[in-house]
C-alpha cells in the first residue's frame, strides 16, 4: 500500500507542476503588465516593478492554491484513469475510497504548506513589495532604511520606526530644526492614530524644547499634531489588508471593536485567509468526483475544462457574495461560510455516490 500511495503521490506532484507553472506564469505576467504602465512615475523604474513582481509570488501561489489543488488533482487522477492504472488498482483490491483517502492524504500536506505561506511568508514580503512600490510612486521625497520611513516637511523631519498593521505608525520621531539648521524641538511618541490624517493623535509623547545649552523636557499621554504628510505621502503608510498575516488581522479586528470603530472589512479579510486553506481542501474533494464520479467517462481535457469552470464559478460566487454580503450588513464569517457549507455539502453527496 505504501508502494500505491507514493505512486499516486507523484502522479499528484505531475498534475500540479504544470498547472502550478502555467497559472504563476500567466498572472505574474497580468501583474507585469499592470506594474510597466507605471514604469516612469515617480521614481518607479522597470527594476522596481521586477522587484515587486517577485517579491509579490508567494501571495500569487497562496491565491492560486486552490485552482492548482482543483485542476492538478483533476490531471493526475485523469492521467491514472487513462492509462487505465485505477482500473488495475481497483482489479488488485484497493477500494476507491483508498485511492482517495490516499490523495487527501498529499493533498493535507499541500494544504498545511499554504496555511504556512499565508501566514509567515507572505506577509513580510507583501509588506515590503507595497513599501517599496509606494515610496517609489509617492514622488514626496520619503525614504525608507532600516531605522524606518523618513519624511521631510520644510525643516521638520519625520522618522516612523514601523506601521503596525498597516495603519498603526509606531516609533515616531519628529525632529523640528530652526533657520540656523540648529534642532530646537525634540518629539517621540509611541504611536499615533491618523484616522484624521491631517490632525494625529500622537500617544505617550515626550517632548523636549531646545534653548542654547539646555532643554526643557514634558510628557503627554496624547497630544494633537498637525501632519505635515501629503495623501500621496500617507498613501506610502497605508497597506492593503491581503498583506497581513492572519494573527495581525485578529489583532486589529479586536482594536477596532475596542475603540467601537467598523471592521467589517477585516473580519471579511480574516475570514478570507482562514477559509483559504479549507478551499483548497475542498477543490481536491471536487477532484475526486471527476474521475470516479458521473465524469469519469470524459477525456482528461474535458475534465480539465470542466474544474476550470467549476473553481472560477465558485471564486465568483464567493466574491459576490462578499460583496452583497458587506453591503447589507451580514456577518463576514456566514457570508465566507456560507459559499464553502454549500459547496461542501453537494460535493460530499456526489463523493459518497462515486467513491
Amino acid at each position: 500500500m505504501n508502494i500505491l500511495h507514493r505512486h499516486i503521490g507523484a502522479s499528484l506532484v505531475r498534475g500540479y507542476l504544470p498547472v502550478f507553472l502555467i497559472l504563476l506564469s500567466v498572472f505574474s505576467l497580468i501583474v507585469l503588465v499592470d506594474e510597466i504602465d507605471e514604469v516612469g512615475k515617480g521614481q518607479y523604474t522597470f527594476f522596481k516593478a521586477t522587484e515587486f513582481l517577485t517579491l509579490t509570488i508567494p501571495s500569487r501561489i497562496v491565491f492560486l492554491a486552490p485552482f492548482v489543488a482543483l485542476l492538478g488533482s483533476i490531471m493526475a487522477l485523469g492521467n491514472l484513469a487513462n492509462g487505465r492504472e485505477l482500473i488495475a488498482m481497483q482489479a488488485s483490491g484497493v477500494s476507491p475510497f483508498q485511492i482517495a483517502s490516499a490523495v487527501m492524504k498529499y493533498g493535507l500536506v499541500f494544504i498545511l504548506g499554504v496555511a504556512a505561506m499565508e501566514q509567515f511568508v507572505t506577509p513580510p514580503l507583501d509588506q515590503q513589495a507595497f513599501f517599496g512600490r509606494s515610496l517609489a510612486l509617492s514622488e514626496s521625497g520619503a525614504y525608507q532604511s532600516k531605522q524606518g520611513f523618513w519624511f521631510k516637511d520644510g525643516r521638520r523631519y519625520v522618522r516612523i520606526h514601523k506601521v503596525l498593521y498597516g495603519k498603526i505608525p509606531e516609533g515616531i520621531d519628529i525632529f523640528e530644526f530652526n533657520a540656523d539648521g540648529q534642532l530646537n524641538r525634540y518629539l517621540h511618541a509611541r504611536e499615533a492614530n491618523m484616522d484624521d490624517p491631517e490632525k494625529w493623535i500622537l500617544k505617550e509623547v515626550q517632548q523636549k524644547t531646545i534653548h542654547g545649552q539646555a532643554y526643557a523636557k514634558d510628557y503627554a499621554e496624547v497630544m494633537e499634531w498637525n501632519s505635515p504628510l501629503r495623501q500621496q505621502e500617507m498613501r506610502v503608510l497605508t497597506l492593503p489588508t491581503s498583506s497581513l498575516s492572519t494573527a495581525d488581522l485578529y489583532q486589529y479586528v479586536q482594536i477596532l471593536d475596542r475603540k467601537g470603530q467598523n471592521s467589517v472589512r477585516y473580519e471579511l479579510a480574516f475570514w478570507q485567509k482562514v477559509f483559504r486553506p479549507l478551499n483548497t481542501g475542498l477543490m481536491i474533494l471536487i477532484a475526486i468526483p471527476f474521475v470516479f464520479g458521473p465524469l469519469r467517462t470524459m477525456t482528461t481535457g474535458k475534465r480539465v475544462l470542466m474544474g476550470a469552470m467549476t473553481g472560477l464559478g465558485y471564486y465568483l460566487v464567493t466574491q459576490v457574495l462578499e460583496h452583497v454580503g458587506s453591503m447589507i450588513g451580514l456577518s463576514p464569517v456566514m457570508t465566507v461560510l456560507a459559499p464553502f457549507g454549500s459547496l461542501l455539502g453537494a460535493t460530499l453527496m456526489i463523493w459518497r455516490q462515486s467513491v
